[in-house]
């Protein structure tokens, strides 16, 4: 009706396929949404680590393609060559992937690390000689939050390539630790207080023992000593605190019951000074007496 010129009907028709095809690129970002969100709601409970970790990171690689398929699509309606301009691109990728290798290889990273999945969103871990609870996984970087409650953003390509320690994984919880009583306890002492504490972890219905959960393991210079190791069944740490707690003073009241003690560390030492001791009134003491120190 108009019967615009040749010029802006050229115009125009670029127009109208940039809008049309923009407009289904929003379609097609709208549609991936919905189906990210139904598969959240679908795997969100039974599967944690992949409605967390897998599905942020696929949603941002399907929009990514989405964004370049468009461009690529306007571009062709528009009369240019495509083939050609992939093939340049092809070239000039292969020039940005030389120059920009830190950011290709914290992209595989990320890839790494989501489809080997060590971590998850959520995950409390140790990286490195630090601790923290992961974030977010993205497609160049991984964000930690730690105790202190600062957020440290970790390259993929480093993260992946670290040791990584998930304590979210743990079936169980480990209690070990070295109990050292006084030297001079006597072997039927020892004796009642192995099979005390023997007993306090097989009757407690969250402790899993071994053959030889307690054990005497030797004569230290100051000390005997007494080795505990079990496992408390549980995942949560709180409840772990709660437990070993419990734990550490019921073996208290067995070792006061045992009529021992924990051992202190000791050491006497007889020091003799240079000079000889005077007494008050100014009178010198013969050079025998000394003074006796002890800690």
């Amino acid at each position: 009706m108009i019967e615009p010129s040749l010029r802006l009907r050229s115009v125009l028709n670029k127009g109208l396929a940039l809008l049309f095809f923009v407009g289904l690129a929003w379609l097609c970002v709208r549609v991936v949404d919905v189906a990210i969100a139904h598969f959240r709601t679908v795997f969100g409970g039974s599967q944690q680590s992949f409605t967390y970790s897998v599905l942020p990171l696929g949603s941002r690689v399907l929009k990514m393609i989405v964004f370049l398929l468009t461009i690529a699509v306007v571009l062709s309606s528009w009369g240019y060559n495509t083939t050609s301009i992939l093939a340049g691109m092809g070239l000039g990728g292969i020039a940005v992937a030389l120059a920009a290798q830190k950011t290709v290889e914290n992209l595989f990273g990320g890839v790494a690390v989501v489809s080997d999945r060590p971590v998850a969103v959520g995950d409390f871990c140790k990286f490195g000689d630090r601790q923290g609870t992961v974030e977010d996984i993205g497609l160049r970087s991984t964000r930690i939050r730690t105790p202190d409650r600062t957020l440290i953003t970790v390259p993929n390509g480093l993260f992946s390539a670290m040791t990584l320690e998930n304590f979210d994984r743990r079936d169980k919880m480990l209690f070990h630790f070295m109990l050292n009583i006084q030297r001079d306890t006597k072997p039927d002492q020892v004796r009642t207080l192995l099979a005390s504490i023997a007993k306090i972890l097989a009757d407690h219905p969250a402790i899993e023992t071994g053959r030889l959960p307690v054990r005497f393991v030797g004569v230290g210079t100051y000390s005997l000593d007494l080795e505990i190791f079990a496992y408390v069944q549980t995942r949560d740490g709180d409840e772990f605190m709660k437990i070993q707690q419990d734990l550490y003073l019921w073996i208290l009241d067995a070792v006061e019951a045992a009529g021992t003690a924990l051992a202190i560390p000791t050491q006497a030492s007889i020091s003799y000074s240079s000079a000889r001791p005077v007494e008050p009134n100014g009178t010198a003491l013969p050079r025998e007496v000394g003074t006796h120190q002890q800690s």
